[in-house]
């Protein structure tokens, strides 16, 4: 359980409209009668009321400081004892009263008032013990009441919280992410303690979202707040050795580097593949040919193409890589291309005709095949979307490493990874490749979905990490049945993005939300309520009028810190408006 699960953050008072009837006479009605009933009977602690009061606008501390002088008042009280201070407080209200009750019988106290005062440095110091309780308890309902009109303004943190914000960001900085229960991304400003989000708490979906870090980011910079607590996630999970499976689509440089570091601590196997290796990925060959069919399916780009032409290409797919496995050719043919070649009516016969006669499924392996040629040869658009991507694909630079390779040359394997809590990572940069690096991506979430399913349907719990960097290059549907797949194999997702559409749209299928500062309104309001679900604890999250909760909306980051707003849906709801980010040691490949 995190430091702040049961932390409810309060909402920010709704100020009385000033327009009421008779608002202001009637404050300053009010005002003078207390003024005048304090210089009568409590001198003393109008006094102290108006020094407290001038601490408490100045320091703008939370109202419990007023706790500590009311402790030494009771103390003292307790010292000399309840009775002699009730009597220490009362003698010179007593004075003042019988004074001017005499007036009647001697007419001369009114034009000498001030000897209601007579003995006043006698009597006046003794009603300190009660005087400190009364004004204390004075100055805070006088803070709520200004509160409560006015809607106040933040608490400054205390001492207490200052030193522990300085006690969690040195130990962020020196790597400490992982917490007993998940992750440590950042530094909740309010508290002090660390912002964190729990593996129970990722299985549903993390969204890292926000506008870019400046105007023009450099290609291969280094990363911007919102994309390192993305990596803190996966920095822990590596720490706590689950297998962690990264997609890169931004073309960051430094990720690279930076996850092969974090992955020596903990003896993690790490395994990259990129455009320039080093290395290969085919997770077409083997296995059953109608995953084998989805994957292919799930890496081509069907826009435009209708439902009809799909299913049918799904099918001629599926017979083509079971007529492929039952006769397979030279192993070190890539599989896409041995695909390639049996687009085609004759391509497709004559593999069917090489299928060995032990074969249990010969003949029926054999019917498939020609039917599904004389389908094609009547409709040869069927395979038109495969037999014009996959050669494109394969001429890319990232499309040469979809391939068996060398024996002793690494590989990428995503159910290998599992097994092998380890950690893999496709480092692609969408602008530069392409079509290419969204046909890959494509084909590593499908492998990815595929994985999860097996393991949801083994009852095994993957216990791992996914992480999509720029999955704005791939498609809501992909991504939302990625999330769903993940959560139901114990994966977490985590999606990052600086696209608005994107974001608003994944906000609504995650678990956790964090949005880099200043946060979108319309983004917190489409987590918090946009699909119909409550706020924290049952009660509306947005603020006066519909707004975004105080601190989300139009809250620029202060200078030099990178601030993001941290929202977590499930049975321990919590909205933190500013948590700070602190980029937390890897190795000294973090750069």
């Amino acid at each position: 359980m995190s430091y702040f699960a049961d932390r409810v953050p309060r909402p920010s008072p709704v100020p009385v409209p000033r327009d009421a009837p008779r608002h202001r006479e009637l404050i300053a009605v009010l005002a003078v009668a207390a003024v005048l009933t304090h210089l009568l009977l409590g001198q003393l602690t109008l006094l102290l009321a108006a020094v407290m009061y001038v601490i408490n606008r100045v320091s703008r501390w939370r109202p419990q400081w007023l706790a500590v002088p009311a402790g030494v008042g009771l103390l003292w009280s307790l010292a000399i004892g309840p009775a002699r201070a009730v009597a220490d407080l009362i003698a010179g209200p007593r004075q003042v009263l019988a004074y001017l009750g005499g007036i009647g019988r001697y007419p001369g106290h009114l034009i000498r008032p001030l000897g209601a005062y007579s003995g006043l440095t006698h009597w006046l110091p003794e009603q300190f013990p009660l005087a400190l309780i009364l004004a204390s308890a004075e100055v805070f309902g006088l803070s709520w009441l200004q509160r409560r009109l006015e809607g106040g303004r933040p608490w400054r943190p205390g001492l207490i919280v200052a030193a522990r914000r300085k006690m969690t960001a040195a130990a962020l900085k020196s790597g400490g992410v992982v917490s007993r229960d998940g992750c440590r991304v950042g530094l909740d400003v309010a508290t002090g303690h660390a912002a964190e989000v729990s593996w129970q708490e990722a299985e549903g979906g993390v969204l890292c979202a926000g506008p870019p870090a400046g105007p023009v980011p450099v290609p291969g910079a280094g990363p911007d707040g919102l994309t390192e607590n993305a990596f803190t996630l996966a920095h822990a999970a590596i720490r706590r050795r689950k297998p962690v499976i990264v997609l890169d689509l931004t073309g960051s440089s430094w990720l690279a580097g930076s996850l092969a570091a974090a992955c020596v601590e903990p003896g993690a196997p790490f395994s990259c593949f990129g455009p320039d290796g080093p290395g290969y990925y085919e997770p077409v060959r083997g296995g059953d040919p109608a995953r084998a069919a989805a994957l292919v399916m799930g890496m081509l780009d069907w826009t435009g193409v209708g439902d009809r032409q799909r299913r049918s290409c799904a099918a001629y797919l599926t017979d083509a890589l079971a007529v492929q496995a039952a006769a397979p050719g030279d192993r070190r043919v890539p599989v896409l291309d041995d695909l390639a070649r049996l687009l085609t009516p004759d391509g497709l016969r004559q593999r069917a005709g090489l299928i060995p006669g032990y074969h249990p499924r010969r003949d029926v392996l054999a019917d498939r095949a020609a039917v599904s040629a004389g389908l094609l040869r009547a409709d040869p658009a069927t395979v038109a979307v495969p037999a014009a991507q996959l050669p494109r694909l394969r001429a890319s630079a990232p499309g040469r490493w979809l391939q068996p390779g060398p024996p002793d040359d690494p590989r990428v394997s995503l159910g290998q990874t599992v097994r092998d809590r380890g950690v893999a990572l496709f480092s692609l940069d969408g602008g530069a490749d392409g079509q290419a690096a969204e046909m890959i991506a494509g084909l590593v979430c499908a492998d990815l979905m595929a994985v999860c399913r097996e393991l949801a349907a083994m009852g095994v719990c993957g216990d791992g990490l996914a992480w999509v960097n720029g999955c704005e290059a791939v498609g809501e549907q992909v991504l939302d049945d990625l999330v769903a797949a993940g959560g139901s194999a114990g994966i977490g997702v985590v999606l990052g993005t600086t696209s608005a559409a994107v974001a608003d749209h994944l906000a609504g299928q995650v678990g956790v939300l964090v949005a880099r500062e200043p946060a979108d309104p319309a983004l917190i309001g489409r987590f918090t309520d946009g699909d119909g679900a409550a706020g924290v604890n049952g009660a509306a999250p947005a603020g006066v009028n519909g707004a975004a909760p105080a601190g989300l909306a139009g809250a620029a980051p202060p200078p030099g810190e990178d601030a993001f707003a941290l929202l977590a849906r499930g049975p321990q709801e919590r909205i933190l408006p500013h948590c700070r980010h602190v980029p937390a040691h890897t190795g000294g490949r973090l750069e």
